[in-house]
């Protein structure tokens, strides 16, 4: 379980959010959610594709940054959006997060487009564990 909370008064020509969640897979969810609500009405997105990609990382910071980057690369190569996730993360030598990403190709017509997200960026950009709750901070740059 994840909650978001978006942060309009933070910056002014940019997209922030945190994100709290009881797992660090949950919190990685919730912050991909809270990336496509910059972008989309979620309520017009269908879910009639799955992609499916990994990516591996040295810590949980850089693995959040990598995998909303992702999100970001595909919008714009595949043009796509997604409306859920399915996401394991693992803890070897580095970290590796396998992702299912439902969604579909963007429908110009008839979904609710909101504003295109550039990169993600490291301003403030932060993931931490307090006891049993994740929580991070993202700001997207528009």
């Amino acid at each position: 379980m994840f909650k978001y909370t978006i942060l309009d008064d933070e910056v002014k020509s940019d997209f922030a959010f945190e994100v709290t969640a009881d797992s660090l897979s949950e919190l990685f969810r919730g912050a991909g959610i809270a990336s496509m609500v910059a972008m989309v009405n979620l309520d017009t997105v269908k879910t009639t594709n799955e992609w499916n990609f990994e990516i591996s990382a040295e810590n949980e910071s850089m693995l959040l940054y990598d995998f909303l980057s992702e999100l970001v690369y595909l919008k714009d190569a595949e043009t796509v959006l997604f409306k859920d996730f399915e996401i394991s993360i693992e803890k070897n030598e580095d970290f590796k997060l396998k992702c299912k990403a439902f969604g579909s190709q963007i429908d110009w017509e008839n979904e609710g487009l909101l504003t295109d997200v550039k990169a993600v960026t490291l301003y403030e950009f932060w993931v931490e564990k307090k006891e049993n709750q994740w929580s991070c901070h993202v700001v997207l740059d528009l």
